[in-house]
């Protein structure tokens, strides 16, 4: 933990020595919402370092995180699944290469695990249904010819909650992220089972790095605004490709 707080803290140190010390244009619009499914995650640190550390302001923007949305902070296969339902989503800026899931099941059903076939019949926490978290689960199933409803999906969240669920019994396994199952796997409260968290996991269950979190809005918002908010497609994507 303490070397990936270094690398952050390098990160934050080599952006702020990169930025231009010119003032920032007038915009059209300079309000932005940006909503965000689980800001305490690791998956959107990203957002949280431009976002405490001034940078979306010196761009001129005033950026409020949480509730209804202009952008969205979130998984870039829900820009996908969007496009499937006629709805155009665009993703503008990426925040991290790695899915960053990791499943885990209790002590007790992990000593009978071989393969996700042994998943059939669990309850499995997700941080929502529908969510990334849900998805993986539902690759998992799939490459060994299970379907979706062969297991129980429930939402559990990505803060304390999913960790009291997993701790209670209430639920089987986990598939969540960071810091959630690193809490779990330090408590001993799991057992990791599928894992996505390195270079290594994402060759085996993606076949490669993969644009995973990242931020997104409609077509038609990006057009219409999209010089305006040009600082988030400069500032985001700086913090992830040096953390």
């Amino acid at each position: 933990m303490t070397s990936i707080l270094i690398r952050f803290a390098l990160a934050a140190v080599l952006c702020l020595a990169a930025r231009s010390s010119a003032a920032a244009p007038a915009l059209e619009k300079q309000n932005v919402k940006i909503a965000v499914g689980g800001k305490t995650l690791f998956y959107y640190l990203p957002l949280t370092l431009a976002d405490r550390l001034g940078y979306f302001k010196d761009e001129g923007l005033e950026v409020e995180i949480g509730g209804s949305a202009d952008f969205v902070s979130g998984a870039f296969e829900h820009t996908i699944n969007m496009h499937a339902r006629g709805i155009p989503a665009v993703g503008i800026a990426l925040q991290s290469r790695y899915a960053s899931i990791a499943l885990g099941l209790s002590k007790a059903r992990a000593a009978g695990y071989k393969s996700p076939k042994d998943l059939k019949g669990l309850k499995i926490g997700v941080t929502a249904p529908g969510s990334s978290t849900n998805f993986f689960v539902n690759a998992l199933l799939a490459g060994e010819g299970l379907k979706p409803d062969d297991v129980a999906i429930i939402g559990v969240g990505a803060s304390s909650n999913a960790v009291a669920a997993m701790k209670k019994g209430e639920i089987d396994g986990i598939s969540n992220l960071d810091p959630v199952i690193t809490k779990l796997e330090r408590d001993r409260d799991i057992v990791i089972v599928a894992d996505t968290r390195t270079a290594e996991g994402m060759k085996k269950y993606y076949g490669g790095e993969y644009a995973a979190s990242c931020i997104y809005s409609t077509k038609e918002f990006v057009i219409g605004y999209g010089l305006d908010y040009a600082g988030l497609y400069r500032e985001l994507p700086g913090i992830y490709a040096l953390s």
